[in-house]
């Protein structure tokens, strides 16, 4: 009965109740058998219970009522078994994946790691407490809570990639990114080791470069993140996006907008998956001056991304993401006060409603906002915008380096020099953005 659980709940993964309905079709069907046998014991069924109304009804009832039904189970069975660590563990992680942005959603994560800290106290070695405290604590304004549990899960599970990988979640929410490699690396080799022994571990292997160039470009060393680029090109043969989102975080942190704007989505992509390509072609036209293209691609990524939060939710970062695809179409027609005012109610809505991303951190609005400013020749605004970005995205390097221009051209060189110090003490390199 509980490894029929297992199934059933892991078919939905971090989705639950609001998995796709093939998932849920899916796992609804391989639990049916199951449900019309009497578990062993009290405690057991009552796990059953739980996951069984996280399905029931799936094609009926919404998700946020399934999810709601499937946490007053676990929290009667938290209470009626305190010794089941493991109940606690997984209606925290409840909590969590039901935590939504902005400020509630945050308050939401605090009372989910109130349940895993003293468990992760007690049983350091517990893996489930280690890696769930990284996932509650993944936002900008909780992850220094979660440091003692990232550099832990690590040892706790070095065979596992995905243990390998997590880490890095804290450490690039907290700039350090150093360690982000070191931990990617580990996750890369050994998932690399799954694959040789027949193992599923390509996603993983993949998921790890990714992030390592990432936090390779955060310290300037464009090379190295151009090999990792030519890594992810050799072994992505079943995801044909991998390599073109490997391109995209390269050309936005370069400023690589010539290449930028001839990205396309791959020719067998589905419309609803291809804003991305949509949205850097919108950002890359727009800083090339070519206002028509800009608001062409615009377009086409406000159809991709509303079809996308249709079927698969995300409405929050996507819709974020429109905003500023629409300031720099603004702004390349001429409409700099306007765009200006975009941006800086985009930056205003990310500081007020945190948000958790399921992938690389993207580029802060507030970095896109000192830009523009900079671009107006208006330095101090455009200082306190990277300021503003640095406390959300802390030792991001295009922050880092606006705010150090902005910071020289507003006649505060002790403050640059301050900036251009703070980068080569995380032993990045002065970069060149153009």
């Amino acid at each position: 009965m509980i490894a029929a659980w297992g199934i059933a709940l892991a078919t939905t993964e971090r989705n639950g109740a609001n998995a796709p309905p093939k998932d849920l079709a899916k796992g609804w069907l391989q639990l049916q058998p199951w449900l019309a046998i009497k578990a062993g014991t009290e405690h057991e069924q009552m796990y059953v219970d739980a996951v069984r109304a996280m399905y029931e009804g799936y094609d009926k009832t919404s998700g946020d009522e399934r999810w709601q039904k499937y946490l007053v189970h676990m929290q009667e069975l938290r209470q009626k078994y305190p010794d089941d660590i493991n109940a606690s563990l997984f209606y925290g992680l409840g909590l969590t994946w039901t935590a939504g942005p902005g400020k509630q959603g945050i308050e939401q994560r605090k009372k989910a790691l109130a349940i895993f800290l003293p468990i992760f106290q007690q049983y350091p070695d517990n893996p489930g407490a280690a890696h769930y405290i990284i996932h509650a604590a993944d936002t900008a304004e909780l992850a220094e809570i979660a440091l003692p549990a990232a550099r832990k899960y690590a040892s706790i599970a070095p065979d596992s990639p995905h243990a390998l990988h997590m880490p890095s979640h804290i450490f690039n929410r907290l700039g350090y990114w150093k360690e982000s490699i070191e931990t990617n690396q580990a996750s890369a080799r050994v998932a690399a080791e799954w694959v040789k022994t027949g193992r599923d571990g390509r996603f993983d292997e993949l998921h790890a470069l990714n992030n390592m160039e990432y936090a390779y470009l955060q310290l300037g060393q464009d090379r190295q993140a151009q090999q990792i680029i030519r890594q992810i090109d050799e072994i992505a043969k079943t995801d044909p996006w991998l390599p073109i989102d490997a391109r995209i975080y390269y050309d936005l942190e370069t400023h690589n907008w010539q290449d930028a704007a001839i990205i396309k989505p791959p020719a067998t992509s589905q419309f609803d998956e291809n804003f991305d390509a949509y949205w850097i072609q919108t950002i890359a036209a727009a800083h090339l001056g070519d206002p028509h293209t800009a608001e062409q691609a615009l377009e086409q990524y406000r159809r991709s991304s509303a079809a996308w939060i249709k079927g698969h939710g995300w409405g929050d970062v996507l819709g974020l993401a429109l905003t500023e695809a629409e300031a720099w179409t603004l702004f390349s027609k001429g409409k700099h006060d306007e765009a200006v005012a975009h941006l800086r109610n985009a930056a205003q809505y990310e500081r007020d409603h945190p948000m958790y991303y399921a992938d690389i951190l993207p580029r802060p609005t507030g970095e896109m906002l000192g830009e523009m400013l900079l671009r107006m020749n208006r330095p101090k605004e455009a200082l306190e915008a990277y300021q503003a970005a640095l406390k959300l995205a802390p030792n991001k390097l295009d922050s880092l380096l606006g705010a150090e221009t902005a910071a020289a051209k507003s006649g505060n060189i002790p403050l640059s020099q301050d900036y251009a110090a703070k980068i080569r003490a995380e032993g990045g390199l002065i970069a060149s953005r153009p």
